[in-house]
C-alpha cells in the first residue's frame, strides 16, 4: 500500500525534474518571450485543449473501479462545460484567442500537437494495465498547474485585453484534479497493487509531453 502523501511527493518530484530539464521552460521566462512565440504557442495549444475530453473519456472507459470512473467522469463533465457547450473548456479557450485577436485557420494545426494526442490516446486505450493508463492521465494532471503557471505568467502581459478565464479557472481546478487523481491512485494501489505500473504510465505520459515541448521549442523560438 502506498500512501497518498508518498504518491504525491514522488510524482511532483518527477514533474519538477521534467520542468527543470525542459529547453522550453528554460526559454519560457517573463520578459524574455516576445508576442510572436506566445502566439505560436497559443495556436498550437488549441489542439491540445480540444483533445483533453477524449483522453479523459478513454481513460474513464478503461477503469474497472466505479469510484475511479466517477472521478474521471466528473472531470470530463467539467471539461465539457457541465452540459453547456458554450462553457466547455475548449470554448472558453477559444474565447481567450478571439479576445486576444488571434485567428486560427486550417493551416494553424501542428503535426506534433496531433502526434501528442495520438500517442497518449493509443497508450491509454491499448495498455493492458489500468494502473499504467491512470498513470499516463495523471502525468498531464500533475504537469498542468506548474506548467500553466509559468506559461500564463509570460502570456498575460502580451494580451491584457483578452478574457483570461481559461487560465485563471484552470490554475484553480488543477489543484483539485491533482488531489482527486492522487486519491484514486492510492485507492487503486491499495486494492490490487500496481504502483510500479502507475509510475511506468506516468513516465510514458511525461515522455509524450517531452516530445511535444521539444517540438514546440523548435516551433516557437526564433531561429
Amino acid at each position: 500500500m502506498v500512501l497518498e502523501q508518498e504518491i504525491r511527493k514522488t510524482l511532483e518530484e518527477l514533474i519538477d525534474k521534467f520542468i527543470e530539464g525542459s529547453p522550453f521552460f528554460r526559454f519560457w521566462k517573463v520578459d524574455q518571450v516576445s508576442p510572436v512565440p506566445s502566439e505560436k504557442f497559443l495556436i498550437s495549444f488549441d489542439s491540445l485543449v480540444k483533445s483533453f475530453p477524449s483522453l479523459i473519456a478513454v481513460g474513464a472507459s478503461r477503469m474497472e473501479d466505479e469510484t475511479t470512473r466517477t472521478v474521471l467522469a466528473v472531470n470530463l463533465y467539467q471539461e465539457c462545460g457541465e452540459g453547456d457547450v458554450s462553457r466547455s473548456h475548449h470554448a472558453i479557450y477559444r474565447k481567450f484567442l478571439t479576445t486576444a485577436g488571434i485567428l486560427l485557420n486550417p493551416a494553424s494545426k501542428n503535426l506534433f500537437a496531433e502526434e501528442w494526442r495520438t500517442g497518449l490516446f493509443d497508450y491509454i486505450n491499448e495498455t493492458e494495465s489500468t494502473g499504467a493508463a491512470l498513470g499516463a492521465l495523471a502525468a498531464g494532471e500533475f504537469l498542468a498547474q506548474p506548467a500553466l503557471s509559468r506559461i500564463y505568467a509570460v502570456i498575460k502581459p502580451h494580451y491584457p485585453q483578452a478574457d483570461q478565464e481559461y487560465f485563471t479557472k484552470h490554475l484553480v481546478l488543477e489543484e483539485d484534479h491533482v488531489r482527486e487523481i492522487t486519491a484514486i491512485i492510492a485507492r487503486q494501489t491499495q486494492a490490487d497493487g500496481g504502483w510500479e505500473e502507475v509510475v511506468a504510465g506516468f513516465l510514458f505520459g511525461l515522455s509524450v509531453w517531452e516530445t511535444y515541448f521539444n517540438h514546440l521549442t523548435e516551433f516557437v523560438i526564433p531561429g
